[in-house]
């Protein structure tokens, strides 16, 4: 009998069960297909989620949640990237500088007669962002619970009201000016995993991501995936993955009944579990309820585009030498973003032995598709959607097709599908009446069971990832004491 089993593939869950490994709970974690944050193909390394890594600066929430656990970043690796994100327009390129007087210097420099309100936009957007931040550090579920939590965000709501004032005038400065609010609805598909609010007060918190600090692993986020696993392996936790989670019978103890790759069934109990929203384990809990969380029934979280990688080995001649890790390509600024309109880049660190002319490089391209599976997510809608995607690089990047060395467009498309319990699509939540938070509660109406998952707490990002997967396993720890 296991104090706690958590269900999910992603992130999120491995914060879970590590958290609650490390508080001393027999923790049980079913990764349902393993897939992590990594993928071999060939003799390329592919990191399969397109988000950049957040929230692990000095005294962030996300670096936090990591030292609670006794996670040390790899040394030559703790310092974000000096241009954490590019932004590629047919006649703009903007570096997403990590100081925020280069940062600022260069989009004046691109939209001179924007300068000054650009200035004045993130002179606000950086007191709101701090003061989220502060925020989530102190009510890691963003909504307020209590009123002694009402009566905190009365503190705050000064700020609030200032961002959304000065967001709105800016908005009308972007209105006006199609490429420069092009970057804007770039850094928000880059960094955000919430569509809904382009100015919402969170949004400020995305919009300063970059000078927070942007972060690349040689093993992109299979290092943190790997460092959790390890947490609770050693916690004395067990580890299981490529598990089908076949039935849920929840009682006074959760009953589990999960098959292996080869067929074999077996059962597993605990007196508590968690579910990751991205789970199909979550479907099994609402059939005979038709909604397990009374805030989801009340806002409903709305998935409106899942994300689609091809996978390509290159030889990194044929790309810019000042490109960035992170790069988002705005083909026209006059059509909308999500109508084929965006592709995000991600690159690999290069082989630092070799010569020049030898290194060679992963590089991810990813866009964002409607949940239309008949339509959109068929085989042959995706290698057609990949041809366009490579046809649409090929305007920034000339030489890139002449030197791909490993393409499989089949295999991409079967991570793609596969890895939907692992990424996070981009949702559409509205916000709460009485804050301007879209958080949701990670409660549901069984009293032994608890979620966790990006969808909760989207309007923090990446670090809302980390920060879903300590919350659920704290609901636990905290029933026990």
């Amino acid at each position: 009998m296991y104090d706690l089993i958590v269900i999910g593939d992603d992130l999120s869950s491995h914060v879970a069960a590590a958290y609650a490994c490390g508080n001393g709970l027999n923790t049980l974690l079913i990764a349902e297909s393993g897939l992590g944050g990594l993928n071999l193909i060939g003799d390329f390394i592919f990191n399969i989620d397109p988000t950049p890594i957040t929230g692990l600066g000095r005294e962030q929430p996300g670096l936090s949640v990591l030292i609670e656990l006794g996670i040390v970043l790899p040394e030559d690796h703790a310092s974000p990237l000096n241009t954490a994100c590019q932004i590629i327009l047919p006649d703009h390129r903007i570096d997403f500088h990590s100081d925020p007087v280069l940062l600022q210097a260069e989009l004046a420099r691109e939209f001179p007669e924007q300068a000054d309100d650009i200035r004045d936009f993130y002179s606000i957007a950086s007191d709101a962002s701090e003061e989220f931040q502060g925020w989530l550090t102190e009510h890691p579920h963003l909504q307020p619970n209590h009123i002694q939590e009402y009566a905190a965000y009365l503190k705050i709501l000064p700020y609030i009201v200032r961002y959304k004032y000065g967001a709105v005038h800016f908005d009308k400065i972007l209105s006006q000016n199609a490429s420069l609010e092009k970057v804007w609805e770039a850094q928000q598909a880059l960094l955000s995993f919430n569509n809904e609010d382009l100015f919402s007060f969170a949004s400020a918190f995305q919009y300063c991501a970059p000078t927070r600090g942007v972060y690349f692993f040689p093993q992109g986020k299979q290092f943190l995936f790997n460092a959790l696993i390890e947490k609770i392996e050693s916690n004395k936790g067990l580890y299981l993955n490529h598990q089908q989670v076949i039935s849920i019978t929840r009682n006074k103890t959760i009953e589990l009944e999960i098959k292996s790759p080869d067929g074999a069934t077996s059962r597993v109990s605990g007196l508590n579990l968690i579910v990751s929203t991205k789970s199909d384990a979550l479907s099994l809990l609402q059939r005979n309820r038709k909604h397990i969380n009374l805030s989801d029934w009340l806002r409903p979280v709305k998935i409106i585009y899942y994300p689609f990688t091809i996978f390509l080995g290159i030889a990194t001649t044929c790309l810019p030498e000042q490109m960035a890790r992170h790069v988002a390509i705005v083909a026209d600024v006059t059509k909308d973003l999500y109508d084929g309109n965006l592709i995000i880049l991600e690159t690999s660190l290069p082989e630092k032995d070799r010569a020049p002319a030898q290194t060679k490089t992963s590089l991810t391209a990813t866009v964002y598709l409607p949940d239309h599976r008949e339509k959109y997510w068929t085989p042959d809608a995706l290698k057609r959607e990949a041809d366009s995607m490579l046809d649409r690089l090929d305007i920034f990047f000339p030489f890139l097709k002449d030197h791909i060395e490993m393409s499989d467009i089949d295999k991409s498309i079967d991570i793609s599908s596969a890895s939907r319990k692992v990424i996070s699509p981009k949702y559409k939540v509205r916000n709460s009446l009485f804050t301007s938070f879209a958080a949701k509660n990670n409660k549901t109406f069984y009293d032994n069971v608890f979620l966790t998952g990006t969808s909760l707490l989207s309007d923090a990002g990446f670090d809302g990832e980390i920060l879903s997967g300590k919350n659920a396993a704290l609901r636990v720890i905290q029933k026990r004491s």
